[in-house]
Parts: structure tokens; C-alpha cells; sequence
């Protein structure tokens, strides 16, 4: 299916034709991957961060949250808000997390506390941290739909697919019950005697008769459609999976997922699995779109230089990159400010302050960086690439 993702009408175009198309060849064909890998995934630079996953035959066993030490937060009346407030206005996502977590530590059982959390460390590509959150609000209702997606997305992206699977599963047996004709698959079934294509099969025609049950285009549920991405992007079906995430974004149904503060996060999951499937240009698209309505989302932009390398553009990817690094400064700056006013006159040292906004740092940006200016035969400004690098520097060169 030829379609722009540079206008959100156009997405969903003649997605009806294209999903009896899904329909018919979903239940003719079955031949799903073997290896554990993601084909072209390996041949790649990362994309969406996550859903690239290698280990795909053990399931998680990650114990308790483990909570940050000197959390200024909770000096905080009502840390949960102040969260909120956080990512909403697009701020440091490791503030946003320890707000949350003095929030669940004043209230064990804040179900949204713990949900946020969850969310907060997963787009700060924490992804350990966030499945010991979301597990945790499954704990407290294990009805949290909002919980058992962002799960799914989580297992998916750190490489534990028949968990993912299991717990799209559960997904959908809360929101639509009367779909489930035997019992559900149990969470505490050994891997190994799991058949887990066999499983994607189960789950995925689940969800595809969910989505029958709304048939007529944008008023199909976009919860459906993301849980049906993610089962077509973990059997490499990625033109599918693009047609899914598209229709997301089409739906007018209001779901946890399309969201307006949850759309630059679906911007990039389109990106990154047209980019997938070999489909450069129109990701950048995508990924632009993402920034067009968060302008400091570092992720999007570092994916768009990414989709740039593999079209050979290396001048645009440095700048791309260059601009990711420098809106990383822009949040750490950001984050350190508010950080202070949090902690007030308490007696907490800078560098205590910079450890709490600059955790579990990726070093993919820098990695990338160099990758790129050795593309361009730039050994010179290639020394130049790592932690607390003059940007100004790389002004005389590049615009960003």
C-alpha cells in the first residue's frame, strides 16, 4: 500500500481493502520466522529503541522495583502531579520517573502512580525498570489496560516475545471478553514447552477479530490496531504492521494509545517499523511528524538520523544527531533547574543533582556520531565525539 505519512488523512487511504487483504493472508499464511533475530534489524542502525530484541526464549524474572536513593521528590506533597506535569510539557523524563516513584512510595497502591512510572522509565529507554512498575500496577488490577499494552510493548522490546504474546492475550480477554472461547494462556508455563509461534498464531487472530468487531475504518479501536502492530513487527511482517500503527493514527476512537500526548510516541513506532521494512523516506516523515509535536524528543530525532545514514545522507544524519545532542543539553539544563527548585536549600550537591537527571545515559547518540563522521572520512571530527563534547565546536561545520 503507496501511501504518505506526511498528512494524517491520508493514512488511513484504502485501509479497508488493505485490511481484508490482512485477513485473507494472515489466515492463509502462517509461515513464520525460525531464528531468533530480526533480519534487516541486524543489518541496521537501531530504530525504534527496542523491538529488536534477541533474546526470545526466556521469560522475565526481574524482582522488585528498585527505587533511586536522595529522591527529592518526596519532600513533595503531591509528587504525582508534579510528574504529570513533567511529561506533559515534554521535561526530563528521569525527574518525571523519581516523581513518580516518591508518589508510589508515599502511597503503595497509586495504580496511576505506578502506571506512569512504568511509562516514564520506558520512554527513557529504561526498559527493566519499566516492566517492574507496569508488573507492579498489574498487581494492584490486573484489569489495567493501559498497563497490559504497555507491557506488551516492553516485553516485545527487550526480546520476550511469548510474555509479549501472553500478555496481548490478556489484553485482549479484558476489553473483549466475549472473544475468549478457552482458557488463557498461563504466564507460569515453562518456555520450553510453549510453542510460541503457535501462540503468536492464537493471539494474533484474536486480535483480529477484535478489530471486526469495528470494521468501519476510523472507528476502529487504535489499541487494536497497536497490539496488532506489535504481532505483525515481531513475525517481520512489517508492511503490515505499518498498515496497523497507520490506522491507529487514523482512528477518531479515543484509546491509551493515540492519545494527543501519546502521538509522538506512535509518530516514531511508525517510523521506525517503515524504516523496517525498507521504507527510509517515507520514516523520515513519520519521525518528523513525531517532532513536530515534541519538538525535544530526542528518541525521534536520533531515529531520523538513523533513516538518513540509510539512505547514504550523511551530512543531514550528522546534523540530525548533532541536533539530538544538543536537545539533550537543552533537557539536562532544563531538568537541572527544576531539580533545584524541587531540593530548595536542602543539602544536596550538584553533582548529586546531575546524577539524578543524566541516569542509565545511552551512549548510542555518541556511538552513531562516530559511525557516521567515519562514513564521511572525517577521522577529525570523529575524535571529537563523546561525553561533554564542544556542540559549538561542530557548529563551524554543520547547521542544527
Amino acid at each position: 500500500m503507496d501511501r504518505s505519512v506526511d498528512q494524517s488523512e491520508t493514512l488511513f487511504g484504502d485501509f479497508e481493502s488493505v485490511w481484508q487483504g490482512i485477513q485473507a493472508e494472515t489466515t492463509q499464511n502462517r509461515d513464520f520466522v525460525t531464528h531468533d533475530s530480526f533480519g534487516d534489524a541486524n543489518d541496521r542502525f537501531d530504530q525504534w529503541d527496542g523491538f529488536d530484541g534477541l533474546n526470545t526464549h526466556r521469560d522475565p524474572s526481574l524482582g522488585d522495583y528498585m527505587f533511586e536513593d536522595d529522591n527529592p521528590f518526596t519532600e513533595l506533597a503531591n509528587p504525582y502531579d508534579e510528574g504529570v506535569k513533567i511529561m506533559r510539557e515534554g521535561g526530563n523524563l528521569s525527574l518525571a520517573a523519581l516523581a513518580f516513584e516518591a508518589a508510589v512510595q508515599k502511597d503503595p497502591d497509586h495504580m496511576g502512580a505506578w502506571t506512569a512510572l512504568g511509562q516514564a522509565q520506558a520512554q527513557n529507554e529504561k526498559e527493566s525498570p519499566a516492566i517492574r512498575a507496569l508488573e507492579h500496577a498489574l498487581k494492584l488490577d490486573p484489569n489495567n489496560l493501559e498497563a497490559l499494552m504497555g507491557l506488551a510493548v516492553s516485553y516485545t522490546n527487550e526480546g520476550y516475545d511469548s510474555t509479549a504474546y501472553r500478555t496481548l492475550e490478556r489484553w485482549v480477554a479484558t476489553k473483549y471478553p466475549s472473544l475468549i472461547k478457552a482458557p488463557l494462556s498461563s504466564q507460569d508455563d515453562e518456555i520450553g514447552f510453549t510453542d510460541r509461534h503457535a501462540l503468536h498464531e492464537k493471539v494474533t487472530d484474536l486480535f483480529i477479530q477484535a478489530a471486526q468487531l469495528s470494521p468501519h475504518g476510523e472507528q476502529m479501536d487504535p489499541d487494536v490496531q497497536v497490539g496488532l502492530g506489535v504481532l505483525f513487527y515481531g513475525a517481520e511482517e512489517y508492511d503490515k504492521a505499518v498498515d496497523c500503527f497507520g490506522a491507529a493514527l487514523a482512528s477518531t476512537e479515543e484509546g491509551s494509545t493515540n492519545r494527543q500526548e501519546e502521538l509522538h510516541l506512535l509518530w516514531n513506532r511508525l517510523g521506525a517499523t517503515l524504516a523496517n521494512s525498507g521504507r527510509s523516506e517515507e520514516a523520515i516523515d513519520a519521525y518528523s511528524r513525531a517532532l513536530e509535536m515534541r519538538p525535544n524528543f530526542v528518541r525521534a530525532r536520533y531515529n531520523l538520523g538513523v533513516s538518513c545514514i540509510n539512505i547514504g545522507c550523511y551530512e543531514e544524519a550528522a546534523q540530525h544527531l548533532l541536533g539530538a545532542l544538543a536537545m539533550h543539553r537543552i533537557t539536562e539544563k532544563e531538568g537541572l533547574e527544576k531539580a533545584r527548585q524541587v531540593v530548595g536549600d536542602n543539602n544536596m550537591t550538584d553533582a548529586k543533582l546531575e546524577a539524578m537527571i543524566t541516569q542509565n545515559q545511552s551512549t548510542n547518540l555518541y556511538d552513531t556520531l562516530r559511525r557516521v563522521f567515519a562514513q564521511m572520512e572525517r577521522r577529525d571530527l570523529q575524535e571529537l565525539v563523546g561525553p561533554g563534547m564542544n556542540l559549538d565546536e561542530m557548529r563551524q561545520h554543520f547547521e542544527f
